[in-house]
C-alpha cells in the first residue's frame, strides 16, 4: 500500500504525489542570476564564502549539490542566514513554476511537516517521535498562505533554447510538462494511476479529467503505450507508456519498445513532434547510463525506419546526469 493511500490529518512526508515539497525535486531554478536545476542547489551554493564558487553548482544533481555543499569554503555567517536564504530559494523556486505554486495550494490548509528518518531536526521532523522544529514544513506553509491571498506571480520569463537538433533529435532541460511539442510522454505504472516524479507531476499540470481518461483505459502493460488528450498542459496529446523495472527479464527489450511502442502510436495519430522523459530511471531503478543508450539509439533507429514521416522527437531533461549522458550519446562527447 502506497503511504498515501489512507487519509492523513498531515502532509508529513515529501515523497510520491507530494515529492514536488522536497527540495531535492528536479526542477529549474534561476536565483541570483545562476540557473540551477534544482532548489537543493541553489540552497547548497549560498554557502559558497567566494560567489565564483556557486556556477559549480548549476548543473548537478540535488545529492551531488548536498555533497558539494558539505566540502565549500562556507561563509563564516551562514548559521544566521541559512534560513532566511531557504526562504527565498523556496519562494524563487514556486513563483518561478505555476504549476508546483497551484499543486502547493492544493494542499488545502494541511500542516506541512519533512518527515525523515535521518534526525534533521532542524528543516523537517522524525518521523518516527515527530519531533524537529520543521523550518522547511513552516516556510511552505507561509508561502502557501501568500499565494491564497495575493494570487500566484507570473513565472519569470526565462527560457534556455532547445539544444540541437542531432540528426533531427533535440534536448530541453526544463519540465516536460512545459513542453511545446504536440505530445509528451508520459512514463507511469500499468494501472495507469498517478503517483510520483513524472508521473504526479503530469497528472497535477494535467487536471483531474487525466486521470478520469486513464481509468477508462484498462491499464498499461510493460513496454506498451496508450494516447490521451492533454487536458491541461500545453500538449495536446500525452502517450502514457509503461517502463520495466530493473533489473528485470527482457527489461532491455522492454526499454526500447518503450520507445519504439510510443513513436508508433503518434505517428498512427498524425503527431509530428513528441517530447520524451528518461523511461525507467527514476524509482524503476534502470542504470542511467544504460537508459539513455538504449533511449538514444531505439530513437534514431526509429527515425531511420520512418524517413518518409516528418517528426521533432525532443528528449526532456530536468536531472543533469541525464541531460549529460544524452547529450553525449547524441554526440559521442565524454561525459
Amino acid at each position: 500500500m502506497r503511504y498515501y493511500e489512507t487519509p492523513r490529518e498531515a502532509i508529513d512526508y515529501f515523497r510520491e504525489e507530494y515529492e514536488f515539497l522536497s527540495n531535492f525535486y528536479p526542477t529549474k531554478v534561476v536565483f541570483d542570476g545562476i540557473t540551477y536545476f534544482n532548489s537543493e542547489a541553489a540552497y547548497q551554493a549560498q554557502k559558497c564564502l567566494h560567489a565564483e564558487d556557486r556556477g559549480r553548482f548549476a548543473r548537478l544533481s540535488s545529492d551531488e549539490a548536498k555533497r558539494l555543499g558539505q566540502k565549500v569554503e562556507r561563509r563564516p555567517d551562514w548559521d544566521k542566514v541559512k534560513r532566511g536564504i531557504m526562504e527565498k530559494v523556496v519562494y524563487e523556486k514556486f513563483s518561478q513554476n505555476p504549476a508546483l505554486a497551484r499543486a502547493l495550494l492544493d494542499t488545502g490548509t494541511k500542516p506541512l511537516k519533512e518527515g525523515n528518518y535521518w534526525k534533521d531536526l532542524y528543516w523537517g521532523v522524525d518521523l518516527k517521535t515527530g519531533e524537529g522544529e520543521n523550518h522547511l514544513g513552516k516556510i511552505l506553509m507561509r508561502l502557501r498562505e501568500d499565494f491564497r491571498r495575493n494570487g500566484i506571480p507570473d513565472a519569470l520569463p526565462f527560457r534556455e533554447p532547445l539544444t540541437g537538433p542531432f540528426e533531427g533529435i533535440w534536448m530541453d532541460d526544463r519540465d516536460i510538462t512545459l513542453s511545446e511539442c504536440e505530445c509528451i510522454v508520459n512514463a507511469t505504472n500499468e494501472t495507469l494511476l498517478a503517483s510520483g516524479g513524472v508521473d504526479g507531476a503530469v497528472f497535477r499540470a494535467a487536471g483531474p479529467a487525466l486521470r478520469a481518461a486513464c481509468a477508462a483505459l484498462g491499464g498499461c502493460g510493460v513496454g506498451e503505450a496508450k494516447l490521451t488528450g492533454g487536458y491541461g498542459l500545453k500538449a495536446r496529446y500525452i502517450i502514457h507508456t509503461v517502463g520495466p523495472k530493473y533489473p528485470t527479464e527482457n527489461c532491455r527489450q522492454n526499454l526500447t519498445r518503450c520507445y519504439l511502442e510510443s513513436l508508433d502510436l503518434a505517428k498512427k495519430n498524425g503527431i509530428h513532434s513528441i517530447a520524451f522523459p528518461s523511461i525507467s530511471t527514476g524509482k524503476f531503478s534502470y542504470p542511467k547510463k544504460e537508459a539513455c543508450r538504449i533511449a538514444v539509439s531505439a530513437v534514431k533507429g526509429w527515425l531511420r525506419d520512418n524517413r518518409d514521416y516528418r517528426m521533432k522527437i525532443v528528449f526532456s531533461c530536468v536531472d543533469p546526469t541525464i541531460y549529460e549522458l544524452i547529450y553525449s550519446e547524441l554526440t559521442g562527447a565524454e561525459t
